[in-house]
């Protein structure tokens, strides 16, 4: 299998385990705003208990793919892998005001003596 073939399948794999998260969180948000209107107390605690639980499943997920957590600031995640290539911003607010639950984006490993050639 060619590498971009790799890259590719990697790519797929990861964006299906991200949206199957982010649907179980929108799913897990819904529920929350019907339970607020009856039970505001048990609804606060379901919804923290969500969040963690939905926090913990993206992180185990990358990781299990390889990737490295940066951190770039209170609103947004990085997670990088040298080995494909890959780097994944998570839940950030483009400049024009759009938000994104995550951005995947390829890039080129070069070595220092590829850089200091070109």
């Amino acid at each position: 299998m060619e590498p971009d073939e790799v890259e590719d399948l990697v790519v797929q794999e990861i964006m299906a385990t991200l949206d199957s998260l982010f649907l179980a969180e929108k799913q897990a948000r819904l529920q929350v705003s019907a339970l607020k209107e009856r039970q505001y107390p048990l609804a606060e605690t379901f919804e923290m208990v969500q969040d963690m639980g939905t926090d913990t499943a993206i992180e185990e997920a990358l990781i299990r793919f390889g990737f490295d957590y940066h951190a770039i600031d209170d609103d947004a995640e990085l997670w990088i892998s040298d080995d494909y290539g890959l780097m994944i911003f998570l839940s950030f607010t483009d400049q024009d005001g759009r938000y994104y639950n995550y951005r995947i984006i390829t890039f080129d490993i070069v070595d220092e003596d590829e850089e200091v050639a070109a």
